[in-house]
């Protein structure tokens, strides 16, 4: 519920979001809001990127699984870009990994779709104070990740893979030679092989076949 005896403060938003459906509801009821303005709506970063412009942006939602760049992606993106804006995940997903992952590109909190609208204005609004914002599912997965091993995976090291090193796992994933991923990151071969190397160590694979099929 919002606190009313708050001076109000309008915010600017921007939704990535490809379910059209899900995609118009967020913007007719931020449209409506008297705490955030939506300023731009596209169904894909790609979309999103090329119409920013100059355009100062506070919040963003962003899905995760999106046409082209992933939510994951576009998230370390924007805050690469804009490291003022947040970046708050929305999704179905309730994903460990995916959980993880969003939090070390960057994002200020992860979102499951499905809950009353007025709740998630709360959630933005909580991000846009100083606050982060989880679910409480997506809470207790985090926590699981800190919980102590149990004696079967008591020797397995917690993966961590660095922003780009996500990145770079989602370009593999596409097939990519690395020459082509290079160009895509602007980067060098070299530079491209180097993170792969530490991504194998990390995942203890030695194929990109076996990565893909660990990742996934």
């Amino acid at each position: 519920m919002h606190d009313l005896d708050q001076p109000t403060t309008t915010y600017r938003l921007a939704l990535i979001e490809d379910n059209l459906q899900l995609r118009m509801l967020l913007q007719r009821y931020f449209g409506s809001s008297k705490y955030f303005n939506v300023v731009r709506s596209a169904d894909s970063y790609e979309a999103f990127v090329a119409s920013w412009g100059e355009q100062q942006i506070d919040l963003v939602l962003c899905d995760i699984e999106l046409p082209g760049k992933s939510g994951i992606e576009a998230t370390w993106h924007i805050k690469k870009r804009a490291p003022q804006t947040d970046v708050v995940i929305f999704t179905v997903l309730e994903q460990r990994d995916a959980v993880f992952q969003a939090l070390c590109a960057g994002a200020s909190g992860y979102l499951v779709k499905g809950r009353p609208m007025d709740e998630i204005e709360d959630r933005l609004l909580d991000v846009m104070r100083g606050g982060s914002v989880m679910s409480p599912q997506v809470a207790r997965l985090v926590f699981s990740h800190f919980s102590p091993p149990t004696s079967e995976d008591a020797h397995q090291p917690t993966v961590q893979l660095t922003p780009r090193e996500i990145e770079i796992v989602n370009v593999l994933r596409q097939g990519l030679s690395y020459k082509q991923i290079a160009e895509s990151l602007f980067v060098s071969v070299d530079t491209v092989k180097y993170h792969t190397r530490n991504i194998y160590q990390k995942l203890h694979v030695s194929s990109r076949t076996e990565l893909i099929l660990k990742y996934k």
